[in-house]
Protein backbone atom coordinates (compact mmCIF):
# COMPACT_ATOMS: atom_id res chain seq x y z
CA UNK A 1 0.00 0.00 0.00
CA UNK A 2 1.23 3.51 -0.72
CA UNK A 3 0.32 7.14 -0.37
CA UNK A 4 -0.28 9.16 -3.52
CA UNK A 5 0.85 12.74 -4.08
CA UNK A 6 -0.23 15.09 -6.86
CA UNK A 7 2.63 16.76 -8.70
CA UNK A 8 1.51 19.85 -10.60
CA UNK A 9 4.47 19.77 -12.97
CA UNK A 10 3.71 16.33 -14.34
CA UNK A 11 -0.04 16.46 -13.76
CA UNK A 12 0.11 12.94 -12.39
CA UNK A 13 -0.48 11.02 -9.17
CA UNK A 14 2.88 9.55 -8.08
CA UNK A 15 3.24 7.02 -5.25
CA UNK A 16 5.48 7.86 -2.33
CA UNK A 17 6.81 5.31 0.14
CA UNK A 18 6.68 1.53 -0.25
CA UNK A 19 4.51 0.21 -3.09
CA UNK A 20 3.05 -3.29 -3.15
CA UNK A 21 2.40 -4.35 -6.71
CA UNK A 22 -1.05 -5.84 -7.27
CA UNK A 23 -2.53 -4.52 -4.04
CA UNK A 24 -3.86 -0.96 -4.06
CA UNK A 25 -3.70 2.34 -2.29
CA UNK A 26 -5.87 4.34 0.09
CA UNK A 27 -6.54 7.93 -0.89
CA UNK A 28 -8.53 10.51 1.11
CA UNK A 29 -11.46 9.64 -1.15
CA UNK A 30 -11.32 5.88 -0.68
CA UNK A 31 -9.56 2.72 -1.77
CA UNK A 32 -8.14 2.61 -5.30
CA UNK A 33 -7.49 -0.91 -6.49
CA UNK A 34 -8.79 -3.79 -8.56
CA UNK A 35 -7.79 -6.35 -5.96
CA UNK A 36 -10.98 -7.75 -4.45
CA UNK A 37 -9.45 -8.66 -1.10
CA UNK A 38 -7.81 -5.26 -0.69
CA UNK A 39 -11.03 -3.37 -1.47
CA UNK A 40 -13.17 -5.56 0.81
CA UNK A 41 -10.79 -5.28 3.75
CA UNK A 42 -10.38 -1.52 3.36
CA UNK A 43 -14.14 -0.94 3.16
CA UNK A 44 -14.73 -3.21 6.15
CA UNK A 45 -12.12 -1.32 8.15
CA UNK A 46 -13.88 1.98 7.45
CA UNK A 47 -17.25 0.49 8.32
CA UNK A 48 -16.01 -0.81 11.68
CA UNK A 49 -14.51 2.58 12.53
CA UNK A 50 -17.79 4.31 11.67
CA UNK A 51 -19.81 1.86 13.79
CA UNK A 52 -17.52 2.40 16.78
CA UNK A 53 -18.04 6.13 16.42
CA UNK A 54 -21.84 5.74 16.24
CA UNK A 55 -21.82 3.71 19.46
CA UNK A 56 -20.49 6.78 21.26
CA UNK A 57 -23.59 8.82 20.39
CA UNK A 58 -25.59 7.60 23.39
CA UNK A 59 -23.13 9.34 25.70
CA UNK A 60 -24.72 12.67 24.76
CA UNK A 61 -28.07 11.63 26.30
CA UNK A 62 -29.75 14.08 23.93
CA UNK A 63 -31.66 12.40 21.07
CA UNK A 64 -32.05 15.69 19.18
CA UNK A 65 -28.29 16.25 18.99
CA UNK A 66 -27.68 12.57 18.35
CA UNK A 67 -30.02 12.54 15.35
CA UNK A 68 -28.41 15.65 13.85
CA UNK A 69 -24.94 14.13 14.18
CA UNK A 70 -26.13 10.80 12.79
CA UNK A 71 -27.62 12.54 9.75
CA UNK A 72 -24.72 14.88 9.08
CA UNK A 73 -21.30 13.52 9.98
CA UNK A 74 -21.40 10.36 12.11
CA UNK A 75 -23.70 8.25 9.96
CA UNK A 76 -23.63 7.24 6.34
CA UNK A 77 -21.41 10.19 5.41
CA UNK A 78 -18.51 8.18 6.87
CA UNK A 79 -18.84 5.34 4.35
CA UNK A 80 -20.30 6.28 0.91
CA UNK A 81 -17.56 8.85 0.42
CA UNK A 82 -15.18 5.91 0.55
CA UNK A 83 -17.18 3.26 -1.32
CA UNK A 84 -17.64 5.55 -4.33
CA UNK A 85 -14.27 4.21 -5.56
CA UNK A 86 -15.16 0.58 -4.81
CA UNK A 87 -17.07 -1.86 -6.97
CA UNK A 88 -20.48 -2.57 -5.36
CA UNK A 89 -20.02 -6.33 -5.58
CA UNK A 90 -16.93 -6.17 -3.34
CA UNK A 91 -18.28 -4.15 -0.40
CA UNK A 92 -21.20 -6.33 0.67
CA UNK A 93 -19.62 -7.22 4.02
CA UNK A 94 -18.85 -3.59 4.87
CA UNK A 95 -22.36 -2.52 3.91
CA UNK A 96 -23.93 -5.14 6.21
CA UNK A 97 -21.73 -4.20 9.16
CA UNK A 98 -22.35 -0.49 8.69
CA UNK A 99 -26.13 -0.76 8.30
CA UNK A 100 -26.41 -3.00 11.35
CA UNK A 101 -24.55 -0.42 13.43
CA UNK A 102 -26.56 2.45 11.93
CA UNK A 103 -29.86 0.76 12.72
CA UNK A 104 -28.74 0.08 16.28
CA UNK A 105 -27.79 3.74 16.76
CA UNK A 106 -31.15 4.89 15.39
CA UNK A 107 -33.05 2.47 17.62
CA UNK A 108 -31.23 3.90 20.65
CA UNK A 109 -32.29 7.40 19.62
CA UNK A 110 -35.95 6.60 18.95
CA UNK A 111 -36.90 3.82 21.37
CA UNK A 112 -33.80 3.40 23.57
CA UNK A 113 -33.38 -0.12 22.20
CA UNK A 114 -37.00 -0.99 23.02
CA UNK A 115 -39.70 -2.71 21.01
CA UNK A 116 -41.73 -1.77 17.92
CA UNK A 117 -38.79 -0.50 15.85
CA UNK A 118 -39.20 -2.88 12.94
CA UNK A 119 -38.42 -2.98 9.24
CA UNK A 120 -41.19 -0.46 8.48
CA UNK A 121 -39.68 2.15 10.80
CA UNK A 122 -36.17 1.44 9.51
CA UNK A 123 -37.19 1.86 5.90
CA UNK A 124 -39.22 4.98 6.64
CA UNK A 125 -36.40 6.65 8.57
CA UNK A 126 -33.89 5.90 5.81
CA UNK A 127 -35.85 7.78 3.15
CA UNK A 128 -34.81 11.34 2.22
CA UNK A 129 -36.84 14.10 3.86
CA UNK A 130 -38.62 14.97 0.62
CA UNK A 131 -39.94 11.40 0.54
CA UNK A 132 -41.12 11.53 4.17
CA UNK A 133 -38.08 10.09 5.95
CA UNK A 134 -35.42 11.32 8.36
CA UNK A 135 -32.63 11.09 5.75
CA UNK A 136 -30.71 8.39 7.61
CA UNK A 137 -29.32 7.06 4.34
CA UNK A 138 -28.25 3.41 4.46
CA UNK A 139 -25.04 2.06 3.00
CA UNK A 140 -27.06 -0.51 1.05
CA UNK A 141 -28.87 2.26 -0.81
CA UNK A 142 -25.74 4.37 -1.31
CA UNK A 143 -23.63 1.47 -2.57
CA UNK A 144 -26.06 0.87 -5.44
CA UNK A 145 -25.32 4.22 -7.08
CA UNK A 146 -22.17 5.74 -5.50
CA UNK A 147 -19.62 3.98 -7.73
CA UNK A 148 -21.52 4.63 -10.96
CA UNK A 149 -22.21 8.27 -10.09
CA UNK A 150 -18.60 8.94 -9.13
CA UNK A 151 -17.24 7.31 -12.27
CA UNK A 152 -19.68 9.07 -14.59
CA UNK A 153 -18.91 12.45 -13.02
CA UNK A 154 -15.12 12.10 -13.18
CA UNK A 155 -14.61 10.81 -16.72
CA UNK A 156 -12.40 13.74 -17.73
CA UNK A 157 -10.18 13.61 -14.65
CA UNK A 158 -9.68 9.84 -14.92
CA UNK A 159 -8.79 10.08 -18.60
CA UNK A 160 -6.19 12.70 -17.74
CA UNK A 161 -4.63 10.73 -14.88
CA UNK A 162 -4.63 7.42 -16.78
CA UNK A 163 -3.71 8.86 -20.16
CA UNK A 164 -0.47 6.88 -20.38
CA UNK A 165 -1.97 3.59 -19.23
CA UNK A 166 -3.71 2.84 -22.50
CA UNK A 167 -7.36 1.85 -22.70
CA UNK A 168 -10.08 2.28 -20.13
CA UNK A 169 -8.72 0.44 -17.10
CA UNK A 170 -11.98 0.31 -15.14
CA UNK A 171 -14.40 -0.36 -17.98
CA UNK A 172 -15.26 -3.90 -16.90
CA UNK A 173 -15.92 -2.82 -13.31
CA UNK A 174 -17.99 0.13 -14.43
CA UNK A 175 -20.10 -1.92 -16.80
CA UNK A 176 -20.69 -4.56 -14.13
CA UNK A 177 -21.85 -1.86 -11.71
CA UNK A 178 -24.17 -0.44 -14.39
CA UNK A 179 -25.69 -3.85 -15.05
CA UNK A 180 -26.25 -4.33 -11.32
CA UNK A 181 -27.87 -0.90 -11.09
CA UNK A 182 -30.12 -1.62 -14.06
CA UNK A 183 -31.40 -4.79 -12.38
CA UNK A 184 -32.60 -2.73 -9.38
CA UNK A 185 -33.90 0.18 -11.49
CA UNK A 186 -35.33 -1.46 -14.62
CA UNK A 187 -37.43 1.59 -15.55
CA UNK A 188 -34.47 4.00 -15.58
CA UNK A 189 -32.83 4.64 -18.94
CA UNK A 190 -29.12 4.33 -18.22
CA UNK A 191 -27.98 4.13 -21.82
CA UNK A 192 -26.24 7.50 -21.54
CA UNK A 193 -24.06 6.24 -18.68
CA UNK A 194 -22.27 3.75 -20.91
CA UNK A 195 -20.62 6.46 -23.01
CA UNK A 196 -18.54 9.18 -21.39
CA UNK A 197 -19.64 11.83 -23.90
CA UNK A 198 -23.32 11.29 -23.05
CA UNK A 199 -23.03 10.72 -19.27
CA UNK A 200 -25.33 13.19 -17.47
CA UNK A 201 -23.49 15.93 -15.53
CA UNK A 202 -25.67 15.49 -12.41
CA UNK A 203 -25.50 11.72 -12.41
CA UNK A 204 -25.76 11.23 -8.64
CA UNK A 205 -28.89 13.38 -8.36
CA UNK A 206 -30.53 11.45 -11.20
CA UNK A 207 -29.70 8.07 -9.68
CA UNK A 208 -30.74 9.05 -6.14
CA UNK A 209 -34.11 10.37 -7.33
CA UNK A 210 -34.71 7.24 -9.40
CA UNK A 211 -33.71 4.89 -6.57
CA UNK A 212 -35.89 6.43 -3.87
CA UNK A 213 -38.72 7.02 -6.31
CA UNK A 214 -38.73 3.28 -6.97
CA UNK A 215 -38.57 2.51 -3.23
CA UNK A 216 -41.55 4.78 -2.48
CA UNK A 217 -43.52 3.29 -5.37
CA UNK A 218 -43.04 -0.22 -3.97
CA UNK A 219 -43.43 0.84 -0.33
CA UNK A 220 -47.02 -0.33 0.06
CA UNK A 221 -46.22 -3.54 -1.82
CA UNK A 222 -43.47 -4.43 0.65
CA UNK A 223 -45.28 -3.39 3.84
CA UNK A 224 -48.90 -4.11 4.71
CA UNK A 225 -50.17 -0.69 5.78
CA UNK A 226 -53.38 0.09 7.59
CA UNK A 227 -55.57 2.98 6.34
CA UNK A 228 -54.12 5.20 9.05
CA UNK A 229 -50.54 4.30 8.15
CA UNK A 230 -51.17 5.07 4.48
CA UNK A 231 -52.51 8.50 5.44
CA UNK A 232 -49.56 9.16 7.75
CA UNK A 233 -47.08 8.14 5.05
CA UNK A 234 -48.70 10.55 2.61
CA UNK A 235 -48.76 13.34 5.21
CA UNK A 236 -45.05 12.89 5.87
CA UNK A 237 -44.36 13.54 2.18
CA UNK A 238 -46.26 16.84 2.17
CA UNK A 239 -44.23 20.02 1.52
CA UNK A 240 -42.52 21.33 4.68
CA UNK A 241 -43.57 18.30 6.76
CA UNK A 242 -39.91 17.35 7.28
CA UNK A 243 -38.32 20.76 7.81
CA UNK A 244 -37.73 20.31 11.55
CA UNK A 245 -34.78 17.81 11.74
CA UNK A 246 -32.23 20.37 10.54
CA UNK A 247 -32.86 22.80 13.42
CA UNK A 248 -29.84 23.06 15.71
CA UNK A 249 -30.60 22.46 19.42
CA UNK A 250 -30.24 25.91 21.03
CA UNK A 251 -31.96 26.11 24.39
CA UNK A 252 -31.94 29.92 24.58
CA UNK A 253 -33.84 30.23 21.30
CA UNK A 254 -36.43 27.61 22.18
CA UNK A 255 -34.96 25.18 19.64
CA UNK A 256 -34.48 22.27 21.98
CA UNK A 257 -36.74 19.48 23.26
CA UNK A 258 -36.28 17.24 26.24
CA UNK A 259 -35.33 13.64 25.51
CA UNK A 260 -38.83 12.37 26.40
CA UNK A 261 -40.58 14.87 24.13
CA UNK A 262 -38.23 14.36 21.20
CA UNK A 263 -38.55 10.59 21.34
CA UNK A 264 -42.34 10.82 21.64
CA UNK A 265 -42.44 13.01 18.54
CA UNK A 266 -40.21 10.63 16.56
CA UNK A 267 -42.28 7.62 17.58
CA UNK A 268 -45.46 9.41 16.55
CA UNK A 269 -44.01 10.18 13.10
CA UNK A 270 -42.56 6.69 12.64
CA UNK A 271 -45.89 5.05 13.53
CA UNK A 272 -44.63 3.42 16.73
CA UNK A 273 -47.23 2.75 19.46
CA UNK A 274 -47.16 5.25 22.31
CA UNK A 275 -49.76 3.68 24.62
CA UNK A 276 -50.31 0.18 25.99
CA UNK A 277 -53.25 -1.68 24.48
CA UNK A 278 -56.65 -0.54 25.84
CA UNK A 279 -55.00 2.14 27.99
CA UNK A 280 -57.10 5.15 29.02
CA UNK A 281 -55.71 8.59 28.32
CA UNK A 282 -54.75 10.26 31.64
CA UNK A 283 -55.97 13.63 30.34
CA UNK A 284 -59.39 12.97 28.81
CA UNK A 285 -59.98 9.57 30.52
CA UNK A 286 -61.19 8.09 27.26
CA UNK A 287 -60.19 4.71 25.96
CA UNK A 288 -57.31 4.88 23.50
CA UNK A 289 -57.29 2.56 20.53
CA UNK A 290 -53.74 2.08 19.35
CA UNK A 291 -51.61 0.00 17.03
CA UNK A 292 -51.45 -3.61 18.11
CA UNK A 293 -48.24 -5.63 17.99
CA UNK A 294 -49.01 -6.51 14.38
CA UNK A 295 -49.18 -2.74 13.60
CA UNK A 296 -52.27 -3.24 11.44
CA UNK A 297 -55.20 -2.04 13.51
CA UNK A 298 -56.60 1.46 13.29
CA UNK A 299 -55.48 4.18 15.68
CA UNK A 300 -57.86 6.61 17.29
CA UNK A 301 -56.62 8.54 20.29
CA UNK A 302 -57.44 11.81 21.94
CA UNK A 303 -54.38 13.56 20.55
CA UNK A 304 -55.78 12.97 17.06
CA UNK A 305 -58.66 15.39 17.41
CA UNK A 306 -58.98 19.03 16.47
CA UNK A 307 -56.60 21.15 18.52
CA UNK A 308 -56.54 24.92 18.77
CA UNK A 309 -53.06 25.96 19.81
CA UNK A 310 -53.49 29.56 20.88
CA UNK A 311 -56.87 31.00 21.75
CA UNK A 312 -55.86 34.62 21.19
CA UNK A 313 -54.88 36.26 17.91
CA UNK A 314 -51.37 37.44 17.19
CA UNK A 315 -50.73 40.76 15.51
CA UNK A 316 -48.22 41.56 12.80
CA UNK A 317 -47.68 44.70 10.80
CA UNK A 318 -47.51 44.62 7.02
CA UNK A 319 -48.49 46.75 4.05
CA UNK A 320 -49.67 49.55 6.36
CA UNK A 321 -52.15 47.33 8.22
CA UNK A 322 -52.18 45.11 11.25
CA UNK A 323 -52.56 41.41 10.52
CA UNK A 324 -54.48 39.17 12.88
CA UNK A 325 -52.99 35.65 12.77
CA UNK A 326 -54.98 32.78 14.27
CA UNK A 327 -52.98 29.62 15.09
CA UNK A 328 -54.89 26.39 14.56
CA UNK A 329 -53.40 22.90 14.71
CA UNK A 330 -55.40 19.89 13.58
CA UNK A 331 -54.73 16.20 13.15
CA UNK A 332 -54.70 15.14 9.48
CA UNK A 333 -56.56 11.98 10.55
CA UNK A 334 -59.76 13.84 11.41
CA UNK A 335 -62.54 12.30 9.32
CA UNK A 336 -60.49 9.24 8.37
CA UNK A 337 -63.51 6.92 8.65
CA UNK A 338 -65.76 9.27 6.69
CA UNK A 339 -66.67 8.42 3.13
CA UNK A 340 -64.68 10.40 0.60
CA UNK A 341 -61.80 11.18 2.96
CA UNK A 342 -58.98 13.09 1.26
CA UNK A 343 -55.53 13.56 2.75
CA UNK A 344 -55.00 17.22 3.64
CA UNK A 345 -58.68 18.08 3.90
CA UNK A 346 -58.47 18.58 7.69
CA UNK A 347 -56.16 21.58 7.32
CA UNK A 348 -58.27 23.07 4.53
CA UNK A 349 -61.45 22.70 6.57
CA UNK A 350 -59.81 24.26 9.64
CA UNK A 351 -58.54 27.16 7.54
CA UNK A 352 -61.96 27.76 5.95
CA UNK A 353 -63.69 27.57 9.33
CA UNK A 354 -61.42 30.18 10.87
CA UNK A 355 -61.77 32.51 7.89
CA UNK A 356 -65.55 32.30 8.10
CA UNK A 357 -65.48 32.94 11.84
CA UNK A 358 -63.01 35.83 12.10
CA UNK A 359 -62.33 37.47 8.73
CA UNK A 360 -65.36 39.76 8.68
CA UNK A 361 -64.70 41.09 12.18
CA UNK A 362 -61.03 41.73 11.35
CA UNK A 363 -61.90 43.61 8.15
CA UNK A 364 -64.36 45.79 10.03
CA UNK A 365 -61.52 46.74 12.37
CA UNK A 366 -59.20 47.42 9.39
CA UNK A 367 -57.07 44.41 10.02
CA UNK A 368 -56.02 41.62 7.67
CA UNK A 369 -56.92 38.12 8.87
CA UNK A 370 -54.53 35.20 8.33
CA UNK A 371 -55.53 31.68 9.30
CA UNK A 372 -52.32 29.95 10.35
CA UNK A 373 -53.55 26.37 9.97
CA UNK A 374 -51.26 23.34 10.15
CA UNK A 375 -51.47 19.64 10.90
CA UNK A 376 -49.63 17.66 13.55
CA UNK A 377 -47.10 16.32 11.02
CA UNK A 378 -46.08 19.81 9.91
CA UNK A 379 -48.23 20.23 6.80
CA UNK A 380 -49.14 23.88 6.20
CA UNK A 381 -52.16 25.58 4.66
CA UNK A 382 -51.63 27.62 1.49
CA UNK A 383 -52.03 30.99 3.27
CA UNK A 384 -49.39 29.95 5.78
CA UNK A 385 -46.92 29.06 3.04
CA UNK A 386 -47.41 32.45 1.40
CA UNK A 387 -46.96 34.23 4.73
CA UNK A 388 -43.77 32.34 5.58
CA UNK A 389 -42.35 32.87 2.09
CA UNK A 390 -42.73 36.61 2.64
CA UNK A 391 -41.07 36.29 6.04
CA UNK A 392 -38.20 34.31 4.49
CA UNK A 393 -37.62 37.05 1.90
CA UNK A 394 -37.44 39.64 4.68
CA UNK A 395 -34.91 37.50 6.57
CA UNK A 396 -32.76 37.07 3.47
CA UNK A 397 -32.86 40.77 2.62
CA UNK A 398 -31.73 41.77 6.11
CA UNK A 399 -29.00 39.17 6.56
CA UNK A 400 -25.83 38.85 4.54
CA UNK A 401 -24.81 35.52 6.08
CA UNK A 402 -28.12 33.68 6.48
CA UNK A 403 -29.25 32.62 3.01
CA UNK A 404 -30.86 29.29 3.79
CA UNK A 405 -34.03 29.03 1.69
CA UNK A 406 -36.07 27.16 4.29
CA UNK A 407 -34.75 28.75 7.50
CA UNK A 408 -38.13 30.21 8.54
CA UNK A 409 -39.96 27.00 7.59
CA UNK A 410 -37.52 24.93 9.66
CA UNK A 411 -38.03 27.05 12.77
CA UNK A 412 -41.83 26.99 12.37
CA UNK A 413 -41.78 23.24 11.70
CA UNK A 414 -39.75 22.62 14.83
CA UNK A 415 -42.10 24.77 16.91
CA UNK A 416 -45.07 22.76 15.64
CA UNK A 417 -43.42 19.46 16.49
CA UNK A 418 -42.44 20.79 19.91
CA UNK A 419 -46.09 21.60 20.62
CA UNK A 420 -47.25 18.21 19.37
CA UNK A 421 -44.61 16.50 21.53
CA UNK A 422 -45.88 18.34 24.61
CA UNK A 423 -49.43 17.12 23.85
CA UNK A 424 -48.20 13.55 23.45
CA UNK A 425 -46.08 13.50 26.60
CA UNK A 426 -49.01 14.89 28.63
CA UNK A 427 -50.95 11.77 27.65
CA UNK A 428 -48.21 9.20 28.11
CA UNK A 429 -48.63 6.75 31.01
CA UNK A 430 -46.22 7.32 33.86
CA UNK A 431 -44.40 4.04 33.12
CA UNK A 432 -43.37 5.37 29.68
CA UNK A 433 -41.70 8.45 31.16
Amino acid sequence: MANLQWYKGSGRLIPSGDWEVGAGCETPGGAVSRDAEFISSMALKRANCAVELMRCLKRLRDPQSELILLRSCMGVAKLPFGIRTCQPSLVGGAVSVFDEGLRGALEDIVVCGGAFFGDLQWRLASLPTRFGGLEICTAEDASSYAFVASRAKSWGLQDHILRECGGDVLDSDYRSALDLLHSSLPDLDIGGFYIKDTAPPKSQKILVNALYGEIVKRFEEKFVLSPRQRVVFECLRAPHAQDFPSVAPIEGLGQHMSAVKYRAMLRYRLMIPLFPVDESCPVCRKRVWILSASTRSTVKSCQEVHLTLGGHPYFLIGRGKHACVDLTGVSPLVGLKDKGFVVGQAVLMAEASKVTKHEKACLENQRVFVSFAFDTFGGLASDVVRLLNRAQKVVNSNSSSLKVSNFVFSIIGFSIQKGVAAQLVARLPAIAL
